[in-house]
């Protein structure tokens, strides 16, 4: 079976950023059947945010009017601040989030930190923990009573829409349609993710908007592969893709072209759709039911009985990957854009890296199907007991959301010049004590559609634009994006885990691939064949 995709709106959630320090978000993006949508008591949703983009700065590398990114070589000489009162009331204002990296130093040893209350005019208590205790740590502070002024609200949380009306300010009257160009930077934000944002038929939140920023294809390390005498590695189907991994593999000098089984990008050869499609008939079809996921998973366990996946790749973790992937002993993983600058402000001295990224091809030739991120990483609600007025926290999101070339987001992303950077010509380096400070998970309250960029090496926007133009006109989305399913939400994770875990046995060669429909049909009784139905339901209601 294979499914035509509508491609409608799929790039609206793709002006998104990665300028900025290599604190950017990282959260588990999950399935995406668990978002927004459905309407109220009413039946009838609220009215999205009416977008109004922000005039910056000319780029270098102009996409954005086509549903990419834009790019610059530098940051602007003199960016103007474009918020000219200070946002915060003066009275502390509190909020909770994850954080990828490493936990930053607290506000009294953190002088970025202190300088954002100054900017904000207000003290800014940040409650933090790791992406892997996050989630409970949030159902914990909810069961009991205790929540933020500002809240990171994870995904896959169960009766999202129920618990936001109980527990955040239903934001509708200050951001449905025109009401938001008192906030002309959460104005700029794409319409895609506010949809996220719509529960219950009201506006609950503001979003954190990644979309195209977050496509993830193979990153790779240019400088390795053409150092092999590869110029061109591009390849054009999934054979000449297992010759170039067998090339870069080199067990006896301990290097294999891939960090994991990148299985998602052979998917993506197989043109399948990002865990959900939707007909012209609004009838909903799982990645997982379609023979082209049979057929990539076949090529899985061909690609790991090549031996040119690391034999540690199902016990390391994603922050083992990646330094393997640094110390050369990977030349392949899987990632997204973000992770494309973040792998040189993680490594700022190895100045002979350069890293790169692959297209899909076709698995049999032509070209394949790259799946567009998630619209956003989040979504941040507003207390409904805070003690602040809500104006005053919408303009501390606005302020969060100023965009790329203003003074606002140079100094959001980078610091105090002097201290948490050096100008290297016009732009912003970070300096070693503001990596250690500068992630204390701003981004996480709201975010800016920001830019392909990278201070001080110019040559990294022009890669990441190119690569983007050549996938553009084929991404597509999740077709789930928007619609609410409290089934999804309750069992989700657990069903998603559990086909993956036999995805991976069979990889191993653990079990016969003959064991897949089996799985998949474990995978529709315990819940998929629900989601599928709340989905549909979902979908009629919103189109009408």
């Amino acid at each position: 079976m294979r499914l035509e995709l509508d491609r409608r709106t799929m790039l609206q959630a793709g002006a998104l950023a990665l300028g900025g320090t290599a604190l950017a978000a990282c959260s588990s993006g999950g399935g995406g059947s668990a978002g927004g949508g459905g309407g109220g008591a009413s039946g009838a949703p609220a009215t999205l945010p009416t977008f109004r983009l922000w005039e910056g700065p000319a780029p270098d590398f102009a996409g954005a009017a086509d549903g990419g990114m834009d790019g610059f070589r530098a940051f602007p000489a003199e960016p103007a601040r474009a918020i000219d009162d200070v946002p915060g009331d003066g009275e502390p204002i509190t909020f909770m989030t994850n954080i990828p990296g490493a936990i930053p130093p607290t506000r009294e040893a953190n002088s970025f930190w202190r300088a954002v209350e100054e900017r904000i005019g207000s003290p800014l208590d940040i409650s933090m923990s790791s992406n892997d205790e996050y989630e409970d740590k949030f159902a914990t502070r909810v069961a009991g009573d205790d929540l933020p002024d500002l809240i990171n609200v994870p995904p896959n949380v169960p009766q999202l829409p129920a618990l936001l009306a109980a527990k955040a300010l239903d934001l509708t009257e200050h951001l449905a349609g025109d009401a938001v160009l008192d906030y002309p930077f959460l104005a700029n934000l794409p319409t895609e993710s506010w949809k996220g944002c719509l529960q219950g038929g009201g506006i609950y939140g503001v979003p954190v908007p990644r979309g195209l920023a977050r496509t993830s294809l193979p990153i790779y390390r240019r400088d390795l592969v053409e150092a092999a005498g590869i110029s061109d590695p591009q390849p054009t189907s999934f054979e000449e893709f297992l010759d170039l991994c067998r090339e870069m593999t080199d067990p006896a000098r301990n290097t294999w072209a891939w960090a994991s089984v990148p299985t998602n990008y052979l998917r993506q050869m197989w043109s399948c759709p990002y865990l959900w499609a939707v007909d012209d008939d609004g009838r909903f079809t799982a990645m997982w039911e379609l023979e082209e996921c049979e057929a990539a998973l076949a090529d899985a366990v061909t690609m790991f009985e090549a031996g040119v996946v690391n034999p540690d790749a199902f016990t390391a973790n994603v922050g083992a990957q990646k330094q393997w992937f640094a110390a050369g002993t990977a030349v392949f993983v899987l990632d997204s854009y973000v992770a494309w600058n973040q792998f040189y402000t993680d490594n700022p001295t190895l100045t002979e890296m350069r890293v790169d990224m692959l297209d899909v091809p076709g698995r049999d030739g032509g070209a394949g199907t790259p799946w567009l991120g998630l619209a956003n990483n989040n979504i941040t609600a507003f207390n409904a007991n805070t003690e602040h007025d809500v104006e005053t926290l919408l303009a501390v999101a606005n302020w969060m959301a100023a965009p790329f070339g203003t003074d606002e987001y140079k100094f959001r992303k980078f610091g105090v010049e002097g201290e948490h950077h050096e100008l290297q010509g016009t732009d912003p380096v970070v300096t070693p004590l503001g990596t250690t400070e500068l992630g204390i998970g701003l981004q996480y309250i709201a975010d800016a559609p920001m830019t392909l960029y990278l201070p001080g090496r110019p040559e990294v926007p022009e890669a990441q634009f190119a690569s983007q133009q050549a996938v553009l006109d084929r991404l597509v989305a999740d077709a789930s994006w928007g619609l609410y399913s409290e089934t999804s939400s309750r069992v989700n994770k657990q069903i998603q885990d559990t086909i993956n875990d036999v995805t991976n046995q069979i990889i191993q060669g653990n079990a016969a691939i003959s064991t897949w429909p089996d799985a998949v049909q474990a995978w529709l009784d315990g819940g998929g064949e629900q989601i599928r139905g709340e989905l549909e339901e979902a979908y009629a209601e919103q189109n009408g």
